[in-house]
């Protein structure tokens, strides 16, 4: 009797269980068709699936009930609810992955570093090689800055099949070849000897200000600056970050700060880019966006032209992705104008941009994630 009535028992909740996770899934379910459609997700940082329009061409294709189920799962109600537990139930389980993110110590997440094509990287060797060449009057550097999977293998989760992206960058300097007049700047040293203090965000793939502002300072000579300044205020501008890879992740409980470093030195600089002119770097409103890392530069842009009272009668060409945008708080002190351009987004001949333009000195600064994987700066530096 005890045993029949215990096994009553358990199934008993059993029922009651599936009766009230059916009752959810339907409720759940009723709503996501009733409700109204967000257009975009701010935890994921990404454009929603609406409801799909209904033609018959679409109905012949398939493509009506692909978008139909990609808006049932986009617009689920309670989605970030969902994910994060999701998320939370992955990691008391053990699993030290989530959505190809790795879920380090200390609340780091980490992007797995790419796999370079060997072809792409002579690519890239060869059209920096080129460009110097072409232009023997101007000294050309170049600096990948390796990911933080690549400094904090300690913090990785055991066992993760993570990519030497070290030697990757040694790869690379190596492919421009020792007779290079190009100056290579590997800043894996500098990172290294910093690695206790947050040089990267925990929640984001780009580095933090702090981390910028070390490699500045322990690679200023390679840069050709002398006598840099070393004295600077900090302005912490958020302590609400959620970065890419929290988001990417399912992590929404971790959160980063983001700080900024004014030199103290005399000089005031103005921007231009997408035909709008601030007084400023920075671009505060985009702290109250979810990507607030676009607080530096305001994002990226094809090109964007800072003009300073710097004085030095020097004009930098930096061809950069986004790890730049940060770090060109450090370079104002020392041009009297800093020429940005991304060439993911620019189209234009840089053989007339150099032209029309008295351009001094040449820097390439990139990640090395997205080095090793755009093609568009060995076709923008052939331009």
């Amino acid at each position: 009797m005890k045993k029949s009535s215990r096994r009553e028992r358990f199934q008993k909740i059993y029922r009651v269980t599936g009766i009230a996770a059916a009752a959810l899934i339907a409720v759940c379910s009723a709503v996501t068709i009733l409700k109204p459609d967000r257009t975009f997700s701010a935890n994921e940082n990404r454009t929603l699936q609406g409801r799909p329009a209904l033609s018959l061409s679409a109905l012949a294709d398939g493509t009506f009930f692909k978008d139909l189920g990609s808006r049932f799962s986009d617009q689920f109600w309670l989605r970030d609810l969902w994910i994060s537990l999701e998320s939370g139930e992955e990691g008391l389980a053990g699993r030290r992955e989530s959505h190809g993110v790795y879920i380090g110590k200390d609340h780091c997440l980490f992007a797995n570093p790419e796999t370079p094509d060997p072809d792409g990287v002579k690519s890239i060797a060869d059209a920096v090689n080129a460009f110097a060449s072409k232009h023997t009057d101007i000294r050309v550097r170049m600096m990948a800055v390796p990911c933080a999977a690549a400094i904090y293998p300690e913090k990785l989760p055991s066992h993760a099949p993570v990519r030497d992206q070290l030697a990757d960058i040694r790869s690379l300097k190596a492919a421009l070849g020792s007779g290079s007049s190009v100056t290579f700047i590997d800043p894996s040293q500098v990172l290294a000897q910093h690695k206790k203090e947050q040089l990267y965000y925990r929640t984001d793939h780009h580095w933090t200000s702090l981390g910028a502002r070390r490699v500045f300072d322990g690679c200023a000579g390679e840069l050709g600056i002398d006598n840099p300044v070393t004295t600077y205020t900090r302005y912490i501008l958020s302590f609400d970050f959620l970065g890419t890879l929290g988001s990417q992740s399912g992590r929404f409980g971790t959160r980063d700060m983001i700080s900024i470093y004014v030199p103290q030195a005399d000089v005031s600089e103005y921007v231009t880019c997408d035909d709008k002119t601030r007084t400023s770097i920075y671009d505060s409103s985009k702290l109250k966006e979810k990507d607030q890392y676009q607080v530096f530069m305001g994002g990226n842009h094809p090109v964007a032209d800072i003009r300073t009272n710097a004085g030095t009668g020097r004009t930098l060409l930096l061809f950069k992705d986004s790890y730049a945008n940060s770090f060109v708080q450090f370079l104002l002190p020392y041009y009297d104008r800093i020429l940005m351009i991304d060439p993911r987004y620019y189209y234009d001949s840089i053989s007339s941009t150099m032209s029309q333009n008295k351009i001094t000195d040449v820097l390439i600064l990139y990640s090395a994630n997205t080095l090793f994987t755009d093609t568009s700066l060995a076709d923008c530096l052939t331009s």
